[in-house]
């Protein structure tokens, strides 16, 4: 096993477009699998304020979001944790970046989504029940790699 670089860690973060949020409310873990986008050393995620991931973030915003991907032959896997606390994202320009990096991610047309998305987040951003962008800050971040030799 290896550990990847940080250049090896951010393509990875870059390149995979889904992964697991771990929370916990201090008595049982919980994970959940999401999609995100990653800037600036930063994973950032929305989610609805409710059901069980909610009540435990309320109670621990100390989060581990984990990345995994294999290679086209599945001889080799690569995986990123990222340790940190997570808080909601309440600025529209940091909000607009990561509405921006989504649609690039996801390989949408800007024109068709941007506004439509953000006109939303407007809207929804004093609205307890609407859809909310978290950042994660990473505290710690860290990525193996493992390569499988096969037989002949």
């Amino acid at each position: 096993m290896k550990e990847l670089t940080k250049e090896e860690i951010i393509d990875l973060m870059q390149k995979v477009r889904d992964g697991v949020l771990a929370l916990t409310d201090g008595k049982s873990p919980y994970c959940i699998p999401f999609g995100f986008v990653y800037i600036k050393d930063s994973v950032y995620l929305s989610m609805f304020p409710k059901g069980r991931k909610w009540r435990y973030y309320q109670q621990n915003p100390m989060v581990c979001f984990n990345v995994f991907h294999w290679n086209d032959q599945y001889t080799e896997w690569s995986s990123v944790v990222v340790d940190g606390k997570m808080e909601e994202v309440r600025d529209l320009d940091t909000i607009e970046l990561v509405v921006k990096a989504n649609i690039e991610k996801l390989g949408l047309d800007p024109a068709k989504y941007k506004e439509k998305r953000m006109s939303y987040y407007r809207k929804t951003l004093d609205n307890p029940k609407g859809v909310k962008i978290f950042k994660i800050n990473a505290e710690e971040m860290r990525g193996r790699k493992m390569a499988f030799q096969l037989e002949s």
